[in-house]
């Protein structure tokens, strides 16, 4: 397939305007999770990798209770299930780990109001409360780097395409494709901060 190389692309960005420059480095998480049923308020597992200065210096896969019914469909995409977290921690133990980080950092997903969805509804669940948070999508920001140069813009076709490693479906894993998928694009396009939004959980 005739994919637009980078070095095509950084041609076509020359003279770009200044939210296209390269840009101080600061802090990211990837965040992904994989949820035990289609209702989308509990987790049975949470990646996280952090970026700074540019590079991916973290990952880190969390397994928790989700203190609910499996559905055999979700453990059939992500292999995950009752017996191997019924002694693991559920999620308020869980977030007093992982929110200083995720409260400092610029968080990133691929199909982000997917993954931010599912924390605000366990954060309201279980009576958590959390500021708005800044973050990206690496999904939205893949269609306006590669366009129609990729076949699609799913996160196992992104990073088998640019050789990125990805055990699909782990939630570790998932959000390092992620971060280095954010990377890789950063690289191409240059500073990606015009994509930032912010997401409010209540």
């Amino acid at each position: 397939m005739n994919y637009l190389t980078e070095e095509k692309l950084k041609e076509l960005l020359a003279g770009a305007p200044e939210h296209l420059k390269p840009v101080p480095p600061r802090r990211m998480v990837a965040f992904d999770v994989e949820t035990p049923n289609s209702r989308g308020d509990r987790i049975c597992s949470a990646g996280l990798t952090v970026i700074e200065n540019n590079r991916v210096v973290q990952t880190t896969e969390i397994r928790v209770n989700p203190e609910t019914e499996f559905d055999w469909r979700c453990i059939r995409v992500h292999g995950i299930r009752p017996q191997d977290v019924e002694d693991e921690p559920a999620f308020p133990e869980v977030w007093d780990r992982i929110r200083d980080i995720m409260e400092n950092s610029v968080i990133l997903a691929h199909n982000a109001t997917f993954d931010l969805g599912v924390l605000k509804r366990l954060l309201d669940h279980y009576e958590l409360d959390f500021h708005p948070v800044r973050y990206a999508d690496t999904l939205t920001i893949s269609r306006a780097v590669y366009g129609k140069t990729m076949p699609n813009h799913k996160l196992g076709t992104l990073c088998a395409e640019l050789g990125i490693p990805l055990d699909a479906h782990q939630a570790g894993s998932d959000s390092f494709g992620c971060a280095e998928l954010y990377l890789r694009m950063q690289e191409t396009a240059g500073s990606l901060t015009s994509f930032d939004r912010v997401y409010r959980f209540f």
